[in-house]
Parts: structure tokens; sequence; C-alpha cells
């Protein structure tokens, strides 16, 4: 038997038993999750609220938690010009680049940060980095514990949608 059909029968063989442990909501059966908020409602919002949301007319970062639970949150972030490193020993940032001209730098070391909390480094330089242009469209992942400082070409501001997840 091939790898891929192996891996199509385990599948196919798994579908009865996650069919079953969820409610017909889609909550899991039993026990309450161990999350400290409750389940998403639906939620619309157009173009307009996302825009006024993100961006600000006097070139400053702006972000904006619109989910927040215990191990993950979502957040839209517009950012200028960023000169402080960051690393997050607990969370994994899955990034969607949105609109506006910017870049990533990422790896090396981070000197002269210092912890917040929960390992979460903040400030300091990034040495021995690589920087990444990034463009709309583009997609990121920043493992745990990675230095990276994300900026705005000069005179732009560039938007992205991050899914925070904890580990």
């Amino acid at each position: 038997m091939t790898f891929r059909r192996l891996l199509a029968v385990t599948a196919l063989a798994a579908l009865p038993f996650a069919a079953s442990a969820q409610t017909p909501g889609g909550a899991p059966a039993g026990p309450a999750a161990p999350h400290t908020t409750g389940p998403d409602a639906f939620v619309y919002q157009p173009a307009a609220e996302v825009e006024a949301l993100t961006h600000r007319t006097d070139g400053k970062a702006q972000s904006k938690i619109v989910i927040d639970h215990e191990n993950y949150f979502i957040e839209y972030v517009t950012r200028a010009i960023n000169t402080n490193a960051e690393a997050h020993g607990h969370w994994y940032d899955y990034i969607h680049v949105l609109d506006g001209e910017g870049s990533i730098t990422y790896g090396g070391t981070q000197e002269g940060g210092k912890d917040t909390g929960q390992l979460e480094i903040r400030g300091g330089n990034l040495v021995g980095g690589k920087t990444q242009i990034l463009h709309p469209g583009d997609r990121l992942v920043v493992p745990p514990g990675m230095p990276h400082i994300f900026t705005a070409t000069p005179g732009h501001t560039f938007t992205y949608l991050i899914f925070k997840q904890k580990v």
C-alpha cells in the first residue's frame, strides 16, 4: 500500500470519531472547553469599518484585536517606521499582508530587549537578521522565540492581519 493510500485510509477511519466528538452545533461534547471566552458569534464588518480599525491619518502604528481567546487572538495592524525588535516565546505569528509597503527583519540576535512578562521580549536591536520585503498578499509564519521587526517603507504604512497562536 502506498503512503498516500495509507494516509487516506487512516484519515477516513478517523472521521466517525471526529464526527462523534461534536454536538450538532459544532461545540465539543463532554466537559466545557478550557477557554475563558465563549464561542464567537457571527460577525460582519463592511470594508469601511475594517479600514477605520486599521488606518490612521497621523502615520503612527495602530492595532486592533478583533478576537481574543485564551490560546489565540486575531489582530489587524497598521505599521509605520518601527525600530524596536520583539520576540514572543510562546506565540506563533501567522501573518497575511493586506496593504501598503514594508519589510520584516527576522532571525539573528535581539540585543538590549526587556522581558515584559511570559517570554515577551520587546525593544533593543536586531543584529544579524535577514530582511524580506513585504507586498500585499504575502503570508508569513514567525515561530516562537524568533526575533523580528516589522517596518513600513519610509513615507508609507502597511497593514496586515495577524493570527497569534499560543504554544
